[in-house]
């Protein structure tokens, strides 16, 4: 996979048919047209790919105020071939159910890493990475590590979440109905400790009431289309190249759209594969 989509955003690679050219999406089979296109300068532009990614960074996670149990958050395009967009791409929510693999077993989860501990002096930080879908909470009794990855199955897109208790949080103290301080926070992209980088610090009690602080943060196919092959590790770089756009989660139901909206290409070739 692309290395720059873990740390920023995802790239969405379109392709169009192309006479004498072995295209991915027919696994060997060369294709064929009527009026054969000319593929010269038509591979992937990935020099554009990589200045774009260096502009585009959606790192976000579960926010002070915000309620759980909201609705995760929708797929928007972020870039169109290096032009920076804020446009939604509207998909059905069944439709990107049918597009995940079937519900995990918690036993197939991975430990990324570790709590600090619970400690009354034992601090920590929650994950702010790409792809935040939204989070729940579970009582303060136990830390239920195993809810919290059944919280993941039931969202669309999630594999990863990041269990911690956010403390000294008015909303989540007196507000909210749960009345709960241990945070689930689910993502559709795989984090490292390294993103860890939310330490609280905040003043959401009055003052002079402590600041709030985190504590044993850790973790716990489109229709019309085939999958071809993948994962992999790395990019296509292929004859036929249309162009990119920047997605804010994982969402293949979304860069599927965007492969059937796209119109001909220079040379009247059709959209007709894409590499999320």
């Amino acid at each position: 996979m692309f290395s720059l989509s873990h740390l920023l955003s995802f790239a969405c690679l379109l392709i169009s048919l192309a006479e004498s050219a072995f295209i991915p999406a027919f696994q060997g089979t060369p294709a064929t047209s009527s009026n054969p296109p000319d593929l010269n300068r038509t591979t992937t532009d990935t020099s554009n790919i990589v200045s774009t990614a260096q502009q585009v960074d959606r790192k976000s996670g579960a926010s002070s105020d915000a309620p759980p149990d909201q609705p995760a958050t929708n797929t928007t395009i972020t870039a169109i071939n290096g032009d920076l967009v804020n446009q939604t791409i509207l998909t059905t929510t069944s439709s990107r159910h049918g597009l995940y693999e079937i519900s995990r077993q918690n036993n197939n989860y991975e430990q990324f890493f570790g709590g600090t501990g619970t400690g009354p002096n034992d601090r920590d930080a929650s994950i702010e990475g790409t792809v935040y879908l939204t989070y729940t909470v579970f009582s303060n009794a136990t830390y239920d590590v195993d809810d919290c990855l059944d919280y993941c199955d039931s969202v669309a897109g999630c594999v990863f979440a990041n269990l911690y208790y956010k403390f000294e949080n008015l909303l989540l103290d007196l507000v909210f109905s749960q009345g709960s301080n241990l945070k689930c926070a689910v993502y559709a992209d795989v984090h490292s400790a390294v993103e860890k980088t939310n330490f609280g610090g905040q003043q959401l009690y009055p003052a002079p009431a402590p600041l709030n602080y985190i504590q044993q943060s850790k973790p716990a196919a489109s229709q019309g289309y085939d999958k071809v092959f993948g994962p992999t590790g790395g990019a296509n770089n292929a004859p036929g190249y249309m162009g990119f756009a920047f997605l804010n989660q994982y969402d293949v139901a979304a860069c599927a759209t965007l492969c059937d909206t796209r119109g001909a290409d220079p040379v009247g070739g059709a959209c007709q594969y894409f590499n999320i």
